[in-house]
């Protein structure tokens, strides 16, 4: 449970990010190339975010 927890923390700092970096690909160039960017962003860090909430838990001893 605390895994899940740690996840979406890390998903709203994560989003907030990617949110950042699709706007500023559409002010430097297009919203037809800021699209494609923001969704490779996103996804990375769907992963990227699970793979650290895991390591997290583990390493404060809050998994079960």
């Amino acid at each position: 449970m605390w895994v899940l927890g740690i996840y979406v923390i890390l998903m709203i700092i994560g989003d907030v990010i990617d949110l950042g970096v699709g706007a500023l690909a559409a002010h430097m160039w297009s919203d037809t190339i800021a699209l494609p960017i923001f969704l490779l962003c996103y996804f990375a860090t769907l992963a990227i975010a699970w793979v650290i909430a895991v390591r997290i838990a583990e390493s404060m001893k809050l998994t079960t």
